[in-house]
């Protein structure tokens, strides 16, 4: 039997189930870049999904991204979906981004060669009573000398879904804003309505049907079965870090909870 129960866009696990898509991801970051005014044609794109990012000692904390994109000219895109964003939120991103950007370098590369990153942030409410528009830069540069200057190598962007359906409906032919409708709508039949003859929204639909609906699954089961395995994902990764650095079998099941015999399997 089919579920019933139908969420949308907005929940990060089903988001990050739909967009970890390539092509997918890129028809929506094609349409944040064009929204806001950055050239940039991407023709090929990488991504990953629950994106793990190391520190160097066993005690670092660990950050997870929703989506990583790396672009073919090299850049890397964080996308991130947060129906709460907050101060916490704010830094997450941020640490993330930093780290996301310095990782990029090896050992005796210059600074110049590192490759600019974004954070895409979609967004419900008003972050800190400051972000008033739909799409709010943050970026990591000095603008007092040069407030025209654009080359910041850091960008965050928050991206506020709520203030979609208050923009001028002419406006939506803004692939951005169709995107942002399709990720809120209430129910199927109007994302269904929004995504008609759109190749890329018809395709997120039948992978959100299949998300919901895939052998009678229920919702709640589905997003357990992705957290734990998110989990269980992120915990292989480290131990395969750890034995890499020589650390032996039963330190790395101490701090990972994985068993000797599955932590064996990964040499």
């Amino acid at each position: 039997m089919q579920t019933k129960t139908f969420v949308n866009l907005t929940n990060d696990v089903l988001f990050k189930y739909v967009f970890s898509h390539e092509e997918l991801a890129k028809d929506l970051l094609t349409s944040v870049f064009d929204y806001i005014g950055i050239s940039k044609k991407i023709e090929k794109i990488e991504v990953f999904k629950d994106y793990p990012m190391y520190g160097k000692k066993l005690e670092d904390k660990i950050f997870y991204g929703d989506i990583v994109a790396i672009l073919d000219t090299g850049e890397i895109v964080s996308i991130e979906m947060y129906t709460q964003f907050g101060r916490e939120e704010y830094l997450k991103s941020a640490s993330y981004l930093s780290r996301l950007f310095g990782s990029q370098l090896k050992k005796g590369e210059t600074y110049i060669n590192a490759k600019k990153v974004y954070s895409i942030n979609f967004i419900l409410g008003d972050y800190s009573g400051e972000n008033k528009e739909m799409v709010n830069d943050y970026g990591f540069v000095r603008k007092i000398n040069n407030p025209n200057m654009d080359n910041e190598f850091i960008n965050m962007f928050l991206i506020r879904l709520d203030l979609i359906k208050k923009m001028v409906y002419n406006d939506y032919e803004k692939r951005l804003l169709k995107w942002g409708i399709f990720m809120i709508a209430k129910d199927m039949e109007e994302m269904e309505q929004i995504g008609r003859e759109d190749k890329a929204m018809e395709q997120s639909i039948a992978y959100v049907k299949d998300f919901l609906e895939e052998n009678g699954t229920t919702f709640k089961d589905k997003l357990t079965y992705e957290k734990n395995k998110g989990i269980d994902e992120g915990k292989r990764e480290t131990a395969k870090s750890m034995l890499l650095d020589n650390v032996d079998s039963k330190t790395i099941a101490k701090y990972t909870g994985l068993t000797i015999e599955e932590i064996e399997s990964l040499k």
